[in-house]
């Protein structure tokens, strides 16, 4: 399995959020909700959604970066065939500053691990 995040494993259709946000289940910790939905294919797509709240636009482009870059390199743990959003809480933007890349990887893989079980 490659590493490489493609198109194809990126959510980019409108109605694909929309299907997500109100048919989706949900997982959560205090940084993050995280929606899925089965989907038909055999790879699982993701969508980031970060409100202008959260910060100005550096901040949330570091922030999607970095859930993109722990997507792209867990794939194997993630399960397939799933369509799944990520949208941070207010809390991790309050404490964005002061925490590193690897206490949100923590927190994001302990979520992505759940999906569908």
């Amino acid at each position: 399995m490659t590493e490489r995040f493609t198109k194809r494993e990126r959510l980019r259709l409108r109605r694909d959020f929309i299907t997500l946000f109100k048919e989706g289940d949900s997982v959560q910790n205090e940084y993050f909700v995280v929606l899925f939905k089965e989907n038909d294919l055999n790879i699982s797509r993701l969508g980031i959604v970060v409100k202008k709240k959260f910060g100005k636009a550096t901040k949330r482009n570091k922030l999607k970066r970095w859930i993109r870059e722990i997507f792209r390199r867990n794939k194997n743990k993630i399960l397939r065939g799933f369509d799944i959003i990520v949208i941070p809480r207010k809390r991790l933007s309050e404490e964005f500053e002061r925490i590193d890349f690897w206490t949100v990887k923590e927190k994001l893989l302990s979520l992505l691990e759940r999906i569908g079980r």
